[in-house]
């Protein structure tokens, strides 16, 4: 059993630079200077998120090998590797997906930002390059057509040349279609059959000098099934659900969501504009409130949470994950206060009917759209619970939210005030609806346990819930 991957071709790099990309981004990438670690970070152009790229980098100098990696359930190619021969293929691989893998998988980032840069890893994605990017492609053009078998071809292959062969590697290439460009002395021609979208990845050295591997695969690689042609293991080992989750939290993923809501409100690196409004600025956030007085205490929590996933919710009951607990508590407490902040302690001073304070309070409980959230807070702030919580200490609950509804006014609440029992039915509503959408996303993400980002991504969606705490600053950027 061969214990080596085969190297499929080997070039050299004698410029200290190579180009990349469809014909007329590596003629355009010889046209500029040579670019060192870059700086790129993305930017919004119309619905898209793009990187503006130079098509060239700083490479390390000598030999490098090409390695083609096979789908192991059909044999076919599904990505390139190319690296330095002083590299150890399989461990740099597995470092360049853990720190920036495919989109369309679990891990990693999908952009360039501080962690990428930190580990010297270059992202380069599918609207990045290509002929997205219209430079010299006049000029230039893409070659020779494929033919109808595979007639995307050009835009879903790519070459890697040293910067001092790069524009005669060109010309050779584009008079031959991109199944049949030869490999050189200076570069290599990376085609996959019928492959879909492309990216790649450059894997620096630890002082981020030089470049020394370069991954190229498309949204069709599935690196669980690839393999080395030559080797029988898998780029990454086929995971579990549970197995995956865990050892996301043992790498101690980040789970809090706030990353994954600042990628949604921005335009997506995947075509789709945002689903929300932008971020709000500074000026306009609330909070974080970080009171002693918490409203819910660990207990409270429990209860909810199980009351919001009773059986007949359709989704199995979910605890929260351990290490992520703690900041569950905090940023369910967090927009709390900033509800009661919000909402409700603005009215104080309404005398009147509970009905009609309600109606102040909740403007559209009466609007035709059946099921909207105001309408369930009107009937929560109005009626007495017909299904409470089991175990739940409502007057508790209310004792601590009169407290804080009171702490920045200097009020002192009679006895039969109507604000705090009726508030504390309104909040733990909101809470149990968070949770349960909490409950249904972490099910759908294939995760046995609830994290924060469940929370926060459960709000982005639901509209009303959006609309109710898009200006809490907790929500956006934490509690810290």
């Amino acid at each position: 059993m061969p214990s080596e991957a085969k190297v499929h071709a080997t070039f050299a790099v004698t410029s200290g630079c190579v180009c990349f990309g469809s014909l007329h981004n590596i003629w355009s990438g010889s046209t500029v200077p040579i670019q060192g670690f870059p700086a790129v970070r993305p930017k919004p152009s119309g619905t898209i998120v793009i990187h503006e790229l130079q098509y060239n980098i700083v490479a390390k100098n000598g030999t490098w090998n090409a390695y083609r990696l096979v789908d192991n359930r059909n044999n076919g190619v599904s990505a390139w590797y190319l690296s330095h021969s002083s590299v150890e293929p399989m461990q740099d691989i597995r470092r360049i997906l853990r720190v920036a893998g495919s989109p369309y998988e679990d891990d990693g980032n999908t952009m360039n930002n501080d962690d990428t840069q930190r580990e010297g890893v270059f992202v380069i994605n599918r609207y990045d390059w290509g002929y997205y990017d219209r430079r010299y492609l006049e000029e230039i053009g893409e070659g020779v057509e494929e033919g109808q078998n595979d007639f995307l071809a050009n835009s879903n292959s790519a070459g890697l040349v040293d910067y001092a062969w790069a524009q005669n590697q060109v010309q050779q290439w584009k008079e031959m279609r991109p199944s049949e460009r030869p490999s050189s002395q200076a570069g290599i021609w990376m085609y996959s059959p019928h492959a879909e979208y492309m990216f790649c990845r450059f894997g620096f050295n630890e002082t981020r000098d030089t470049a020394q591997s370069f991954l190229f695969f498309s949204s069709y690689t599935e690196f669980a099934q690839s393999s080395f042609e030559g080797l029988e293991e898998a780029i990454r080992k086929s995971e579990t659900p549970r197995e995956r989750f865990e050892r996301q939290l043992q790498a101690e993923y980040d789970f809090s969501g706030i990353d994954e809501l600042s990628k949604m409100v921005t335009p997506s690196d995947m075509g789709f504009a945002s689903l929300q409004s932008p971020v709000p600025m500074d000026s306009q956030l609330t909070g974080p409130y970080k009171s002693d007085n918490v409203i819910f205490e660990e207990l409270d929590i429990e209860q909810l949470r199980a009351t919001s996933q009773r059986p007949q919710g359709g989704s199995p009951s979910r605890g929260f994950a351990g290490q992520w607990k703690r900041h569950i508590h905090e940023l369910l407490n967090e927009l709390t206060y900033y509800y009661l902040d919000r909402y409700i302690r603005p009215h104080i001073g309404f005398h009147g009917r509970a009905e009609d304070i309600a109606s102040v309070i909740f403007p559209s409980f009466s609007e035709p759209r059946a099921g909207g959230l105001d309408s369930h807070l009107y009937r929560h702030f109005t009626q007495p619970d017909s299904d409470p919580v089991p175990g739940f200490d409502a007057h508790g609950v209310a004792e601590r939210i009169e407290k804080f509804l009171a702490s920045e006014l200097n009020l002192s609440f009679p006895v039969d005030n109507i604000y705090p029992e009726r508030a504390c039915r309104v909040v733990a509503y909101l809470m149990t609806e968070i949770l349960e959408l909490a409950n249904y996303r972490a099910s759908d993400s294939l995760r046995p346990e609830i994290v924060p980002s469940d929370i926060r991504l459960s709000i982005y969606m639901d509209r009303d819930l959006f609309q109710t705490f898009q200006y809490s600053k907790a929500f956006w950027r934490g509690i810290e």
